[in-house]
């Protein structure tokens, strides 16, 4: 799992606030190249909502630009390829 934050650079909406305004998480690829993504909202009205994919997730609060993933881990296909490639010179 990677985890994540959502920052707001400004709201244009009025209701999102700004700075750190969600954490989340973003589950591995499932056997069918599926992920989700799990988020939890700060603030007065704090909920939490799941997504199939962080673009989705941007796509729908993004606010064209306005918010944006700041990631806390690497990314996991990064570090799979390098376990892959690590394996595949040790044999």
């Amino acid at each position: 799992m990677r985890r994540f934050e959502l920052f707001s650079k400004r709201d244009p909406s009025g209701g999102m606030g700004t700075g750190v305004v969600a954490i989340g998480v973003e589950f591995p690829f499932d056997e069918r190249r599926n992920t989700w993504v799990a988020l939890k909202w700060l603030g007065a009205n704090p909920g939490l909502t799941f997504w199939t994919t962080v673009d989705d997730l941007l796509e729908a609060h993004g606010h064209l630009g306005a918010a944006e993933v700041h990631w806390l881990d690497p990314d996991i296909a990064d570090q799979s390829e390098e376990s892959s490639a690590e394996t595949a010179q040790c044999h």
